[in-house]
């Protein structure tokens, strides 16, 4: 942090609040809507919060949330690494706070070796990671509301996430090991120079009001994948882990039989690669090129299933009668 900026802004803004503080104040009706103690009276259905911290929340339900926090966090770590040498943004980039390496670790040890197969951002999450890619392109500001408002709250109530999920899941370092800051000795006095370098960031007036407005959106799209996630909670009868060994298969050894299922039962004749995304009890998931544009598909089973063994034979008859189908069109 140039020690002259802060003396440069200091006599100007006398009297005026800090900017670290005008973020804090800005946002904390959006940090309050994301507690689940904020309003212990009102009446609604559990969300992940909810249920993490009362014990409820199943494994498969928190792996699912976490891996949505990926696909974040990839493009907040993208941007980081734009920004590296950036006079703006640089002060805010800290090695020590990358979250990325410890949540593929997490999912490797969740969901296996396939993790990567198994996982798909919701429309929320994509929508968010967009904002995050388009915001940070090339503006310093963007990457500093985004990053500032996940890693700090990742520092103050993400500590109680993990004890909630090492405490419910018995996880001892992987499974829980995002929540974990190893090379950041005391979460408050780093909390503490973070606010001081947005004190002193060189940013016009104009800029700063940005970022606050930038911060309280990142807060709406979070909430947006929060309550996307509360709509699934419990309904997905399969494991993740299960999820992204069957999608490892048919993306790895069945490409061919995708496309045909996607291409028949899904209805997509001019598709020209496709995937599989994922599954649940009521069908199956996929994500198609068409004309050089991915689209998502999704193929209802014939009827619920509830068991890894009833997803073979089910896959079968889809893509036999796709082939059917598009051999007699």
């Amino acid at each position: 942090m140039p020690a002259d900026t802060a003396a440069a802004n200091g006599p100007a803004d006398a009297g005026a609040p800090l900017f670290s503080a005008r973020i804090r104040e800005a946002s904390w009706s959006r940090h309050q809507g994301l507690d689940p103690s904020a309003d212990a009276d009102a009446v609604k259905d559990p969300g992940v919060f909810d249920r993490l911290f009362d014990g409820s929340l199943s494994v498969d339900d928190y792996t699912r949330w976490h891996a949505q926090q990926y696909f974040v966090y990839e493009a907040i770590e993208a941007a980081a690494a734009r920004f590296a040498d950036d006079a703006v943004a640089g002060p805010f980039v800290f090695p020590e706070l990358a979250r990325v390496p410890a949540l593929e670790a997490d999912l490797r040890f969740l969901m296996g070796p396939k993790w990567r197969s198994g996982i798909e951002p919701l429309p929320a999450t994509r929508a968010y990671v967009d904002r995050i890619d388009a915001v940070s392109a090339d503006w310093p500001g963007g990457y500093i509301a985004h990053a500032y408002t996940r890693y700090l709250g990742d520092l103050s109530g993400g500590q109680a996430f993990g004890k909630a999920a090492r405490r419910n899941f018995g996880f001892e370092a992987e499974g829980a090991s995002f929540y974990e800051f190893a090379d950041i000795k005391s979460p408050k006095a780093f909390k503490e120079e973070y606010r001081s370098r947005l004190d002193a960031v060189d940013l016009p007036e104009a800029d700063k009001a940005r970022v606050i407005e930038e911060v309280l959106l990142a807060y709406d799209h979070n909430g947006a994948v929060l309550a996307a996630l509360g709509e699934g909670l419990g309904r997905n009868p399969f494991e993740p882990k299960v999820i992204a060994a069957i999608c490892h298969h048919m993306n790895i050894d069945h490409v061919a039989d995708t496309l045909v299922i996607c291409q028949g039962a899904g209805g997509q004749r001019g598709a020209e690669a496709a995937r599989m995304t994922g599954f649940d009890g009521e069908g199956a998931d996929f994500a198609v090129l068409v004309d050089g544009a991915e689209v998502a598909v999704r193929v209802q089973w014939a009827g619920p299933l509830s068991e890894r063994a009833e997803v073979r034979p089910e896959i079968v008859r889809l893509f036999t009668e796709s082939k059917a189908a598009l051999e007699n069109a």
